[in-house]
């Protein structure tokens, strides 16, 4: 006990005398994912952990993960220790044993040909079978995020375009959710955007639809005699279908909504005419049959093969969310797919049959769709470099005035700093943190969430739940003052102005839009990077976690979608940028339904794209640096560098998106860290 007390006292600066062996690490400690393997290292380093074939710790790292206390830590390494590490020559901490998926990285396929494979670095608990391969191009393992969930989610990928070339991917806040926790110690000052970064570029990127064979049936060992549950379309698709697996020798029932018991379901949910998004009122279903053993979980779309679910956005995030879903469930095919929907009902049945019967999880493909021609397609991001003059000339001015959600903290903020240094417009902020006293901070001296700890216990707080509380409160707060002050200071924004808002309510969201117009006249731009990240597995995660998570991004981009269109007489939008993740468009273990709500977001600017008055603008980020404000913390990010990931700098995140909107027209891109020369400009043009 004395080792563990003594390990986590170092990572945390809790004095000993706090570290209650019955606390739980994350609700009461806050010791993220991340975090959680630096202590395991420390242990393993201190005193070893058991190793499997190859020397690799998995099986160790896997259970740890799942353990809520230092007791039971304790107990655990107690029980399964009796000496030295096996192998006293292999590196401590992070470094695991080559192979290793719970804390080395995994080689992937190349992302396309010529290039090299992306890396899954696992920074918590691992797979509990092999991850699936993939096809080339299907994108990273993971999404570079740690949220407050029990399990660890690591760095995510990097799969090159080209050699010197990393693609990496984040679904934490660091890509998409300003509005959450910061690393420690929040943003300290928020430094002038150049156009250009030292060693590293933005690569920009877009998701293009690739032809794909179809698997051959076996129809013997995946139907017959299987028990099959099928929920209804009410179209016919769901009557051919029975027939045709009865015909098969399948046991079929007719289901309400997924559940577990059965070998296998076809969810036809999001086929009924008129029908809402079926995410995310359909996740407990889903969890139902993944966690109670279904072996094949094929979740139907109607947008005709596009994965855009433009025509039919009842499948909004489907995708998303089978993408991470087969992540958590390696053995279990679990695939989205889109079909025509003016296919014959029959044509369409046997489609969904050949998915069913046809290809295992190994095969990678979690997302495929039929075009009106029968042809089998999934989608990859290809690069798509803007060819325009390298400096950005955003479509705004002096007087023009923008709306960013979540734009008071994290990435956001630095967008909101970076338009208005570059146009001198109004910027106009929504976030949920109250707006703080600008001068009260009074543990100004405690620079990171390490040195508030002891600030906040000198100033008389006992408990590490009123510790956190606390220090999280203070975190947030400093940084909100800090983006006010710089937006308000000399070369920046013509006026400022925050408005305490949460934007799943529909009224304030309409409210503060009308007042924004009511005050300006006019409302040039909107940026949508509000969100809620809650990570953790699928088998754990609450029904209530997965829709405030989905909510926060969907519901908000709708409200802001609706807002803006009441213009009335004053000039509509330029454009409504909506930041999403890679996670949506790869998934990533944990992120269920962070992927889900960012595959959700790509699909509504897609669906709105021919009816908004300005561009509709969905941009998936990967990963920015710790000093952006985002969730890579500086642990995170010391193991990004370690594996030679680069990571989005503020500087050309910034350049990255004025360009995007000075010079593109894709309606979704995707926007990732590049390593360059010294000298490489890094405003995302190349």
């Amino acid at each position: 006990m004395d080792v563990v007390l003594e390990i986590v006292h170092t990572r945390t600066g809790y004095p000993l005398d706090m570290l209650d062996p019955e606390l739980d690490l994350e609700a009461d400690l806050s010791i993220d994912s991340i975090k959680r393997v630096e202590i395991i290292g420390a242990l393993a380093d201190r005193v070893g952990l058991p190793q499997g074939p190859g020397g690799s710790a998995e099986s160790a790292v896997e259970e740890l993960s799942r353990i809520k206390t230092l007791r039971g830590i304790v107990a655990w390494v107690t029980d399964h220790t009796a000496g030295p590490s096996q192998d006293p020559g292999a590196p401590a901490g992070l470094a695991a044993p080559a192979g290793d998926p719970a804390m080395q990285a995994a080689t992937r396929p190349a992302t396309h040909p010529g290039g090299p494979g992306p890396v899954a670095v696992w920074a918590g608990s691992a797979p509990s079978g092999p991850a699936p391969s993939g096809p080339a191009g299907a994108g990273p393992a993971g999404a570079g995020s740690v949220g407050a969930g029990s399990v660890g989610v690591g760095p995510a990928w990097s799969g090159p375009a080209e050699p010197r070339t990393a693609w990496s991917g984040s679904a934490g806040r660091g890509a998409s959710d300003p509005a959450g926790p910061k690393p420690a110690g929040g943003v300290a000052s928020l430094p002038a955007v150049a156009s250009a970064a030292a060693t590293v570029r933005v690569a920009r990127l877009r998701v293009e639809s690739v032809e794909v064979g179809v698997a051959a049936a076996d129809t013997e060992r995946w139907l017959r005699g299987a028990r099959i549950g099928v929920v209804g379309d009410g179209q016919g698709v769901a009557l051919a279908l029975r027939k045709a697996l009865q015909a098969q020798g399948a046991e079929v029932r007719q289901l309400a909504e997924a559940e577990g018991g059965l070998d296998g379901i076809v969810d036809l949910s999001a086929l009924r005419a008129g029908q809402e998004p079926v995410l995310p009122a359909a996740f407990p279903g889903l969890k139902r049959a993944l966690t109670g053993g279904v072996r094949r979980l094929i979740l139907a779309s109607a947008p005709g093969g596009t994965g855009l679910h433009a025509s039919a956005p009842a499948g909004t995030g489907l995708h998303g969310f089978a993408r991470s879903a087969a992540l958590e469930f390696p053995g279990t095919l679990v695939r989205a797919v889109d079909i025509d929907p003016k296919e014959d009902p029959q044509q369409a049945a046997d489609r969904l049959l050949a998915e069913l019967s046809g290809g295992d999880a190994a095969d990678g493909l979690a997302s495929v769709g039929y075009t009106a021609e029968g042809i089998r397609v999934t989608w990859r991001p290809v690069p798509a470099p803007l060819s325009s003059p390298t400096e950005p000339a955003p479509p705004l001015g002096p007087g023009s005035v923008v709306l960013l959600t979540g734009g008071a903290r994290g990435i956001t903020a630095r967008i909101a700093l970076a338009l208005a240094r570059a146009t001198g417009c109004h910027i106009e902020l929504i976030g949920r943190t109250p707006e703080p006293d600008p001068q009260a901070d009074e543990f100004a001296h405690a620079t990171d969430r390490v040195a508030l700890r002891a600030a906040l216990i000198a100033a008389g707080l006992r408990t590490p739940a009123e510790i956190e509380a606390a220090a999280s409160r203070l975190l947030a707060e400093r940084e909100v003052r800090t983006t006010l002050a710089t937006l308000a200071g000399p070369g920046a924004a013509a006026s400022v102005r925050y408005h305490r808002a949460d934007v799943t309510d529909e009224h304030t969201v309409r409210a503060v839009v009308a007042e924004v117009r009511a005050r300006h006249g006019r409302l040039d731009g909107i940026v949508h990077g509000a969100g809620t990240l809650r990570d953790g597995l699928l088998r754990d995660k609450e029904p209530a976690v997965f829709t405030e998570v989905f909510t926060t991004k969907v519901a908000g981009a709708r409200h802001l979608a609706a807002a803006a269109a009441e213009h009335g007489g004053t000039p509509a939008p330029s454009f409504l940028a909506l930041f999403g993740s890679v996670a949506g468009v790869y998934g990533n273990r944990g992120q269920t339904d962070y992927a889900a709500a960012n595959d959700a977001l790509d699909g509504l600017a897609h669906t709105w794209a021919d009816s908004f008055p300005g561009r509709v603008l969905s941009v998936d980020w990967g990963p920015w640096a710790a000093e952006a404000g985002g969730m890579v913390t500086p642990e995170l990010e010391r193991e990004y560098a370690r594996r030679g990931i680069p990571l989005i700098t503020p500087e050309a995140g910034a350049a990255a998106f004025l360009a995007e909107l000075a010079h593109g027209t894709d309606v979704q891109v995707v926007l990732m860290a590049e390593e360059g020369d010294e000298g490489d400009e890094g405003d995302g043009d190349e």
